[in-house]
């Protein structure tokens, strides 16, 4: 797997990987908004150009790209932030169905986690859907739930260098 950080002109591909990825993996928390491609790539292109205009956002925005085998099977995005106490929050974290399991999400993760605690920050928080099952991801890896659809980490170094087990 090869990182590499993204750039506007990846944003349709970024969208690309969101849209198929909600369908394959959460079809009943998916909806036409989920889906309208153009409005997504509108979106993301200006959070890669632009930052986050996300409420209590300081104004930037990052984003990682997993590859394998020249395709990419994920991504992270990430933002400084005030929201919940946290120095910044991950914006999104998707991997393809084919790569879940074989720890493509825990690198995009500690990744995040690393480039953060270089800048000074300390803590991260990420926003979900209460019925979303992959929020599990975030309490494997020692988010605490502060309400049904938040919950944060409030030790980054911990996280960018902690190890966690993965499937083949």
């Amino acid at each position: 797997m090869r990182l590499r950080d993204a750039t506007p002109a990846d944003a349709g591909a970024i969208v690309a990987l969101l849209i198929a990825t909600k369908e394959s993996s959460v079809p009943e928390l998916t909806d036409d908004h989920d889906r309208d491609a153009r409005f997504w790539t509108d979106r993301w292109h200006r959070y890669l150009a632009e930052g986050s205009r996300a409420e209590m956002s300081r104004g930037d925005g990052f984003a990682i790209l997993a590859e394998a085998d020249g395709r990419l099977v994920g991504f992270a995005a990430y933002h400084h932030t005030s929201r919940h106490g946290a120095d910044a929050e991950l914006e999104s974290i998707y991997v393809t169905k084919e790569a879940q399991g074989r720890g493509v999400g825990t690198g995009l993760l500690r990744t995040v986690a690393a480039r953060l605690s270089a800048d000074g920050s300390a803590s991260l928080c990420v926003g979900y859907d209460s019925r979303n099952p992959y929020k599990r991801f975030y309490a494997k890896h020692g988010a605490v739930e502060v309400n049904p659809h938040w919950a944060v980490w409030r030790d980054l170094p911990a996280l960018s260098r902690a190890a966690y087990p993965t499937r083949s």
